[in-house]
Formats: C-alpha cells, structure tokens, sequence
C-alpha cells in the first residue's frame, strides 16, 4: 500500500503541473495574438509529442527501470515550465510544451503500468480507480484554479508554481519499487480487434474533453464562470472514475461505457446552448462532461488491459494512453478548425451529435467482460 501511496503522490503533483497548464497555455498564446488553430496546437503539440514519446514505450521498456521513466518524466513536465514567461511566439511556446509532452508520456505510461503490477489479479478496477483519482484531483483545484489564478497571481507566477510541483513529484518517484520493468509484445489484429470499440469511443470523449478545456476559457463566459464549470467537471470525474472504479469490481467493468460516452455528449450539448446563458447552465453541462469523461476512462482502461491479457499490460497501458493523449490532441486542433468556420457554440453542438452518433453505432458491438476476468500486472525485465 506504501507503494501505492508514494505512486498516486507522484502522479498527483505532476498532474498539478499538467492541468493547471492545459487552460493556461492556450489563455498565454492567445494573450500573445495567436489565432484559434494556433491557440488549439498549443494543447495538440503537447498531445503530439506524449504520443510520439508513447511510441518509443516498447524500446524503452527493455531498458529504463519505470521508477526512473516516471522520475524523468517529472523533470522533464517542469523544468521547461517557469520559461514559459520568455515565450511570447508560437514557435517557443510549442517548443516549451513539447518538451513537457515527452515527460508527461513518461509519467502517464510508466504509471499506468505501476499500478497494475501492484493491483494483483483481482484488484485492477479498484486500483485504477485511486490512481487514477490521484490523477483526476489537481483538476479540481488546478484546471479551474488555473484560470482563477491567472487573474488574481498572474501568469508568471502560475508558471513558476506548476514547475515547482512537477519537480516535488520527481522527489516522491525516488520512493518507489526499483527493479519493475514494463513488458511489451505487439498485438495482432485478432488481439486489438475485441478492444477497437472501446478505444473508439474514448478517443471521442476525450477529444471532447480536450476541446473543453482548451476553448471554453476563450468562449466568451466570465472568467468566474468559466473557472466554475470547470472546477464542477474536475469534481464529477474524479467521482465518475472512482465509479466505475467500485462498478467495476463488483459487477465486471465495460458496463457503463456507453452510457458515460452518451453522458459526455449531453454535457457538450448543455455547454454549447449555455454560452450566452445563465451560468448555472453552464456548470452542468460541464458537470456532465466530466463524470461521463473520468467513468469512460476507467472503464476503457480496464477492459482494454483485460481484454489483452495479463501478459500485456505494458501494451495496453502504451494503447490505452495515445488513445486518452491523442484524443485530447485531435480534440483541441480540431475544434479549433471549426471554431473558426462555425463559432463556439456551433462547434460544440456539433462535437456532441458527432459523439453521440459514432457511439450509437458502436455500442451494439461493445460486450462487457464478466467480473470474474482475471487481471494482473507485470514486473521484471
């Protein structure tokens, strides 16, 4: 449990850094002049740049001890972070954000594969849940704390504090197990076909939610307000992974994936009718957005490790999370895209018919595992 404790402190402080910084560094570029596509590269070179690294997982796995990847990787997340001040071009500014992409891929994948290892066979759903609440909290004060603080502190300083929590989560890494390797072994088609529905659909929502955070800031609603919807979607997916979380080990996880993508996209819809309305609107529609986003990704995550074995793990984690990073990467670009052919509020009416549509389609296919579906993680070299 130990173990477990100093792994969702890590995972904590570095996601401190990421989600205070997923609406401010749009809020920075755009400060500086920068247009809409340019406003949502910067969310997407980041994304870009955690997939690349991804990729490299398998060569990597064979190599670096996963305590030392995640320990690098908060190094790398916010070191890059307190220059961000010197930057008031695009090109430095993407510059910056690519770097601390390569350390979050570190963090996440490297994670990922930790708390499967310490799950053993029966505790996956359960465990995926903690972590990935100690990943899902600093949204609560920082994504929506982000944007308040910007206003009240001003961007240096917000930049100099996310840096500062990165690096303490590196301190806290040093505590954990040494000597675990990640283990890969390339899927066939047989293997990834039982596990394209899920991933499908995750990529959707999280797309919507990398949308979300990048553009709502710049919608046009108060900054209160703003700060507000997204301080009540931080809260509602952390409750919506933990969840799933308790679902899943009870009753088998994949049962509620349908169901929370289809959340989602009501909340997509609430938000882009709630632009020019009352707040109150707006803060559920949000609310929704996020419960539907944190119970898909813990029922995605979970169904995707068991669905590829226990022999896999590190393969599904390195699937598993270019599909979470992408998905907010392609999310943000190409929201931008239609933003500025369609408007705000338009562009998130038509993210969320997109959603629910490639979700209807596909959820007759989705077969949940039953809870007995044994499950467990991967240690050694």
């Amino acid at each position: 449990m130990s173990n477990l404790v100093a792994l969702m402190g890590a995972t904590f402080l570095a996601f401190v850094n990421y989600a205070a910084l997923l609406p401010v560094v749009p809020m920075w570029a755009s400060n500086g002049g920068a247009g809409s596509v340019v406003v949502g590269a910067t969310t997407g070179a980041m994304m870009a740049a955690t997939v690349a690294t991804q990729l490299s997982m398998p060569w990597l796995f064979r190599r670096v001890p996963l305590r030392t990847m995640m320990v690098l990787g908060a190094v790398l997340l916010g070191g890059p972070t307190p220059l961000y001040p010197l930057a008031t071009d695009a090109v430095p500014i993407v510059l910056i954000t690519v770097i601390r992409g390569i350390g979050f891929a570190f963090i996440v994948i490297s994670g990922a594969v930790i708390v499967a290892d310490l799950a053993g066979p029966r505790k996956l759903a359960s465990y995926s849940g903690y972590y990935g609440a100690a990943a899902a909290l600093p949204n609560i004060g920082a994504l929506a704390g982000g944007v308040w603080a910007v206003d009240v502190l001003g961007y240096h300083l917000v930049f100099y504090i996310a840096g500062a929590a990165a690096l303490a989560g590196a301190v806290i890494a040093c505590l954990l197990p040494s000597g675990l390797y990640g283990r890969f072994r390339l899927p066939s088609i047989s293997d990834v076909r039982p596990i394209t529905v899920p991933i499908v659909v995750f990529v959707m929502v999280a797309g919507a939610f990398g949308a979300t955070t990048t553009f709502l800031p710049l919608s046009g609603p108060s900054a209160a307000t703003v700060a507000a919807a997204l301080l009540a979607g931080s809260v509602t997916l952390v409750a919506g992974r933990l969840g799933a979380g308790f679902h899943g080990d009870r009753r088998g996880a994949g049962r509620l994936l349908v169901l929370s993508v289809l959340i989602a996209a009501l909340g997509c819809t609430i938000i882009g009718t709630s632009l020019d309305g009352p707040g109150w609107s707006l803060i559920l529609g949000a609310a929704l957005l996020g419960a539907g986003f944190g119970s898909c990704q813990n029922d995605s995550f979970v169904v995707t490790v068991q669905r590829l074995g226990p022999d896999r793990s590190g393969t599904a984690s390195i699937i598993w999370n270019i599909a979470y990073d992408g998905g907010l990467g392609l999310g943000a670009v190409g929201f931008g895209w239609f933003v500025g052919r369609l408007g705000y509020a338009d562009a998130f009416l038509a993210m969320a018919a997109a959603i629910a549509v490639v979700t209807l389609v596909c959820g007759r296919f989705v077969s949940p595992p039953s809870p007995s579906s044994p499950v467990s993680g991967t240690a050694g070299p």
